[in-house]
C-alpha cells in the first residue's frame, strides 16, 4: 500500500519507554494531547489507544499530564489503572521532576541581567479563562519554576525551565510576564519564529529519567540563522512526523497535504499526496539543492512516483520543463487520467503538467463547507479552473451552479469531473470568460447567486485585457461579486497571496462591500485545515473568510 509507513497513529520511535503499566513518549509538535481536529479527531490520546490496540493491548490510557498543542516532548501516562493513584500523588506532591527548553527573546534587561547571574525563581498567581492564562495580584492559583540561562546571542536565549507547578500556559505566560517571551507564541507576544519554542525536554520518576532530545532549530534561531532542513536524519524525522500527523485524512481522501513548509519544520518544502504519488514543491536555494534526496526519501516512505515543482520568484506563467519536469524525478510515472477521491468525490489530476495539478489540496475544507451549504441553492464559482467547488456545490444538491474561467482546457476537465461522479451538465454551465468582464455583464442582468466562490490566483493574464493582481485587483473583485450575492447568502473569499494577511483579507472585503451597498451580517475566519497548519506569520499557504450577507 502506498504511504503505509505514514498511515499509523504514532511513530514507535517516539515511544521512550512501554512497560509496568507506564507510557512515555515524545509528543511531536503540531499534535495536541486531547481533542484534535473537530471532525478528524488525531489527539495523541486518540492515538496511543489506536496503537495499543493494534497491538492487541488493552486501549486504556490514563492521561496525568497535558502539554499544548505546540508544544513537543516528554510526557507520562498510564496504561493500568492501578498505576493512577502513584503517578497522581506524585504530581501533587511535585515528585515528578521536569525540564523544560524555550526559545525567548530578552526584552527586559532587569531579567536578562538577573539571568547572566544564575538562576531565577519565578513565582506567580495565576488565572485562567477561556483557555487562556494571565498573572494576577491576588487570586487565582501559584505557580512557580526556577529558569536558568543556557546559551544567548544579543537579545535572543535558550533558557532551562524547571517548573514545580502544572498550570494551564505557566511557563509561556510567566516568561511573557518577566519580559522574555517564548518565540513562536504570538498568543502572549512571542516574536515570530518556525514553531512554539517550548519543550519538555526530561521527565524523571520512580527512578527513570527520559529524555527526548532538543529539537532541531531551537539554537538556529537563538544566533539568528535562517531555517535549514538539517542533516539527512533531521530530514527524515521531520517527512515522517509531518505524515504521520496526516494519517487521520487517509480515512476519507487520498489526496491532502503531506508537508507544509516551515510549519512541519520544513523550509521552502511543499509535498502533496495525489492517490499512490507525490509531488514535491521547492521553494529555497536549499531546498532545491536536496530535491533528489527528498524525492528518494518520498519513494522510501511509500511514494509509487515523485514530481517535481520548483517555485522560484519571477513569473510563473511560462514555466518550462526545467522547472516542471513532465516525468516523474523519483520512481514511476502516474498514469493517465488520474482520479483521486475527496469526500467521496473523484477528481482528475495531472501531476506533470506545470505547476498546477487540477486540485488545490488545501482547498479540502472549504470544499466541504461549500457542499454543506449548497443544498437547493444557486453557485456562482468565478476563477473554476478544474471545477472542485463546482463539483462539491452540485454533489451537495444545489440547484444552479455557474463556472467561469477563462482557460479551455481546465474547463474541459471541470465536465470531466462532473460526468465522473455521475452528474449531469443539464442546468450547469461551464463559461470560459474573463472574470471581471463577465461580472459586469451578469450585473446588467440582474443576476442573483446565493454562493459565490472566489478564489483568484496571485496573477492571472487576461485576454484582451489587463492582466489581473490580487493586490491591485481583488477588492474590485470582490466588489462586483457582492453585487451579485443575493441577501442572506453567502461569500467564500480565499487568497493564497502570501503578502494578504486575513486581517488585510477581512478590510478588503468590508471596503468592497461599502462600495458595492452590500450590508454585511458576519464576517468569519476560516481556520487551517489539518494538512495546512499555519506557519511563523499566520495561514500557509491560503486565507480565508466567510462572509453573509444581511
Amino acid at each position: 500500500m502506498a504511504f503505509e509507513s505514514l498511515l499509523k497513529p504514532i511513530r514507535e520511535t517516539r515511544v521512550l519507554h512501554h512497560e509496568q503499566g507506564l507510557l512515555v513518549v515524545d509528543k511531536q509538535c503540531g499534535m495536541p494531547v486531547h481533542g484534535g481536529d473537530e471532525v478528524l479527531g488525531g489527539d495523541l490520546v486518540g492515538r496511543l489507544a489506536a496503537w495499543r490496540r493494534a497491538r492487541g493491548e488493552d486501549e486504556y490510557v490514563g492521561v496525568h499530564q497535558r502539554l499544548d498543542a505546540g508544544t513537543s516532548g516528554v510526557l507520562l501516562f498510564t496504561t493500568a489503572r492501578e498505576r493512577n493513584a502513584e503517578v497522581a500523588r506524585a504530581s501533587a506532591e511535585h515528585a515528578i521532576e521536569r525540564r523544560y527548553l524555550a526559545a525567548v527573546t530578552l526584552r527586559s534587561r532587569r531579567f536578562s541581567e538577573r539571568l547572566e547571574r544564575g538562576a531565577v525563581r519565578l513565582e506567580h498567581r495565576l488565572a485562567t479563562s477561556d483557555g487562556r492564562s494571565a498573572i494576577v495580584p491576588s487570586g487565582g492559583v501559584a505557580a512557580s519554576a526556577t529558569v536558568s540561562l543556557v546559551e544567548r546571542a544579543g537579545e535572543r536565549a535558550l533558557v532551562a525551565l524547571v517548573p514545580e507547578t502544572g498550570r494551564t500556559h505557566q511557563l509561556r505566560v510567566q516568561l511573557a510576564h518577566e519580559g522574555a517571551p517564548v518565540a513562536g507564541d504570538l498568543e502572549y507576544g512571542g516574536d515570530a519564529a518556525p514553531r512554539l519554542a517550548l519543550h519538555a525536554h526530561e521527565l524523571a520518576f520512580a527512578g527513570e529519567r527520559f529524555r527526548a532530545a532538543e529539537p532541531h532549530g531551537f539554537r538556529a534561531w537563538v544566533r539568528g540563522e535562517a531555517p535549514s532542513l538539517g542533516d539527512a536524519a533531521v530530514l527524515a524525522d521531520a517527512l515522517a512526523d509531518a505524515g504521520i500527523l496526516r494519517a487521520p485524512l487517509a480515512a476519507f481522501s487520498d489526496a491532502y497535504r503531506l508537508a507544509n513548509e516551515l510549519a512541519d519544520g520544513l523550509p521552502g518544502v511543499t509535498i502533496d499526496r495525489y492517490g499512490d504519488f507525490a509531488v514535491l514543491h521547492v521553494g529555497s536555494p536549499e531546498a532545491d539543492s536536496r530535491a533528489a534526496e527528498l524525492a528518494a526519501r518520498l519513494v522510501d516512505l511509500g511514494a509509487r512516483g515523485v514530481y517535481l515543482k520548483r517555485r522560484v520568484r519571477g513569473d510563473v506563467r511560462h514555466a518550462g520543463p526545467e522547472r516542471t519536469p513532465p516525468l516523474p524525478v523519483a520512481g514511476e510515472a502516474a498514469p493517465e487520467g488520474l482520479v483521486v477521491t475527496e469526500h467521496g468525490m473523484r477528481l482528475h489530476v495531472a501531476l506533470g503538467d506545470g505547476l498546477s495539478t487540477g486540485l488545490f489540496v488545501d482547498q479540502r475544507d472549504n470544499r466541504r463547507r461549500v457542499r454543506e451549504l449548497s443544498r437547493g441553492k444557486s453557485v456562482l464559482n468565478l476563477f473554476c479552473y478544474t471545477g472542485s467547488f463546482s463539483l462539491a456545490a452540485a454533489l451537495g444538491g444545489a440547484r444552479r451552479v455557474v463556472s467561469v474561467d477563462q482557460a479551455r482546457r481546465p474547463l474541459a476537465v471541470a465536465r470531466e469531473n462532473f460526468v465522473a461522479n455521475a452528474l449531469s451538465l443539464e442546468g450547469h454551465a461551464f463559461l470560459r470568460a474573463d472574470a471581471l468582464d463577465w461580472l459586469a455583464r451578469a450585473a446588467k442582468k440582474s443576476e442573483r447567486f446565493e454562493i459565490v466562490v472566489l478564489d483568484p490566483p496571485s496573477f492571472a493574464s487576461s485576454a484582451g485585457g489587463a492582466p489581473f493582481s490580487v493586490e491591485k485587483g481583488y477588492g474590485v473583485l470582490a466588489e462586483r461579486a457582492l453585487a451579485l450575492l443575493a441577501p442572506g447568502g453567502t461569500l467564500l473569499a480565499v487568497t493564497n497571496h502570501r503578502a494578504t494577511s486575513v486581517g488585510r483579507l477581512r478590510r478588503t472585503l468590508r471596503e468592497s462591500a461599502a462600495r458595492a451597498g452590500v450590508t454585511i451580517a458576519k464576517l468569519k475566519d476560516l481556520g487551517s485545515g489539518l494538512d495546512c497548519p499555519d506557519g511563523p506569520d499566520g495561514p500557509v499557504p491560503s486565507k480565508s473568510v466567510l462572509l453573509t450577507r444581511s
